[in-house]
């Protein structure tokens, strides 16, 4: 558990950065939340019941705190979550390329982080059987 703590704060240091330097590591701090949260992942579906319980405990305090510097971030460049999120839905506000990328990673994300809905299985029309009837 002490590993994966002081992975997180490597990822939360991020934001102590300045912003020039914050432009410079958002890729790679971005592919360390990626390969933290598979390790997550791996830890609940492997992990024993304390490993899991510690690592409920763990993700709930990881989430107050991200919570928290999504909060700062809002407010401190004046937008709602609603208005960014209405902003980065707007392919007319990126060029192709930037928006190629968004959808490319958007599409990772999707495949190895959030986990997959089952498919519903498909209903079957009950085929009348070829028995000879009397």
């Amino acid at each position: 558990m002490l590993k994966l703590q002081q992975e997180i704060s490597s990822i939360f240091d991020f934001f102590d950065l300045e912003e020039e330097a914050k432009l410079e590591k958002f890729q790679e701090t971005l592919e360390s939340a990626i390969k933290f949260s598979e390790k997550i992942k791996d830890r609940i579906a492997n992990g024993t019941e304390e490993e899991r319980k510690e690592l409920q405990a763990f993700l709930n305090e990881m989430q107050e705190k991200i919570e928290n510097e999504k909060n700062k971030v809002f407010e401190k460049i004046g937008v709602s979550e609603e208005d960014l999120q209405t902003f980065l839905n707007d392919q007319n506000n990126f060029t192709e390329e930037e928006w190629n990328s968004m959808q490319s990673m958007k599409d990772y994300l999707k495949q190895t982080i959030i986990p997959s809905e089952e498919k519903p299985k498909i209903k079957r029309k009950k085929s009348k059987t070829k028995w000879i009837q009397s």
